[in-house]
């Protein structure tokens, strides 16, 4: 791949420009990463009080009992978005889907074990372990490019 970048004083906005022989499933996602690099924001409401957070700063989000909540370092915040409206925004290329409850950002993944029944388990930067469920360890691997090739 061939990278270029050209410097203009006159230029109003900043255009990238993908030239390929075809579109293929790489091109694709590097689409999504330079879509998502133009963040929107989550917004989050703790303690009465609305807050606008970085998709890279959560660390993973979670539905219970028809409640969405958002974690980061140190807050939980409770989002009006449901786990399926996040996964559509692509708010982050980081965020994955790891169970019918869970979005995962792989940002904050430490480390991944194997774990009974196909499952593996993340042990995220801040210590907390999740539970990946056995549909969603094909989607992960393809996401991370390891595993087998299809």
């Amino acid at each position: 791949m061939k990278i270029t970048i050209q410097e203009d004083d006159n230029c109003q906005e900043t255009e990238v420009q993908i030239t390929c022989r075809q579109t293929d499933s790489s091109i694709l996602e590097l689409v999504k990463i330079l879509s998502a690099s133009n963040k929107e924001r989550l917004s989050g409401e703790r303690n009465g009080e609305l807050h606008l957070l970085q998709p890279d700063s959560i660390y993973y989000i979670e539905s219970v009992d028809n409640t969405v909540f958002l974690y980061d370092k140190s807050a939980v915040y409770q989002s009006s978005l449901k786990l399926y409206q996040i996964e559509e925004s692509h708010f982050s290329p980081d965020l994955i889907r790891i169970s019918k409850s869970v979005i995962l950002n792989l940002s904050k993944v430490e480390k991944l074990k194997p774990a009974l029944g196909r499952k593996l388990t993340a042990t995220l930067t801040n210590g907390e372990k999740l539970i990946i469920s056995r549909q969603y360890v094909p989607q992960l691997k393809h996401k991370l490019g390891i595993g087998k090739e299809e």
